[in-house]
């Protein structure tokens, strides 16, 4: 039984702690960070890295299905993974429009 180590789904560390600095924040929108990647590059990785847990998920289940040797438990611990990294998905989502709505609903 083989079991493989847990990737991170949103691995974040590194860049957070480059852009701890008071120095290392963006003067206007659009610009980057110091780590050279912006908000929109963030999210993009992370709904691509949704993505491929799903793919991945969605591949040893066929795999499974189709009568290759894969433990029943790595399918479903891949299915899961991917559950669990939709629903984040989703949940950031709702946090992100609901801080933009409340930013347009502002009386200036």
């Amino acid at each position: 039984m083989r079991m493989d180590a847990p990737t991170p789904l949103f691995d974040i560390a590194p860049a957070v702690q480059q852009s701890v600095s008071p120095f290392s924040a963006p003067t206007g929108p659009g610009e980057t960070s110091v780590s050279g990647k912006s908000f929109g590059q963030f999210l993009s990785e992370a709904i691509n890295e949704v993505n491929q847990a799903q793919l991945h998920a969605d591949d040893l289940t066929a795999r499974f299905a189709a009568g290759e040797p894969l433990d029943v438990h790595q399918v479903m611990i891949a299915s899961q993974e991917a559950s669990v990294a939709l629903d984040l998905a989703v949940q950031v989502r709702n946090r992100l429009l609901d801080a933009y709505q409340q930013i347009i609903s502002l009386n200036v």
